[in-house]
């Protein structure tokens, strides 16, 4: 009886053990399949023109979907005639109006100086 419980003994520690090296290779499959990084690494240098062509039509399909439309610039009205001649006209006396302006705005506020000779 005692070699029988002893045999029974043995195989379930045979079993323990197998149960355990299964349980480390399944263990080291599912480490495998969660480690994202090599997978993608393994990936890419398995098929890299697949890779190269996804990466390329994605490019492409973001640019399309998140290009601008464009707006058409609104057109400039066209000025009449009188408008252009009075324009230029301005703009060659401007500097005159801006000398008569300076000249005005000193006559009205400047400070009057009570000077009685050039030697007081």
């Amino acid at each position: 009886m005692a070699s029988q419980s002893q045999g029974q003994a043995e195989a379930l520690i045979a079993r323990i053990a197998a149960s355990r090296v299964a349980l480390a290779a399944d263990l080291a499959e599912v480490r495998r399949r969660l480690d994202v990084p090599t997978r993608m690494k393994e990936s890419i240098l398995s098929k890299p023109l697949a890779w190269f062509g996804g990466s390329l039509g994605a490019g492409f399909l973001a640019s399309a979907l998140l290009k601008k439309k464009r707006v058409p610039p609104a057109e400039k009205a066209k000025r009449g005639f009188l408008a252009v001649v009075l324009g230029g006209l301005f703009t060659m006396a401007r500097p005159a109006l801006q000398n008569w302006a300076l000249q005005e705005a000193r006559k009205r506020f400047a400070i009057p100086r009570n000077d009685i000779g050039p030697h007081s």
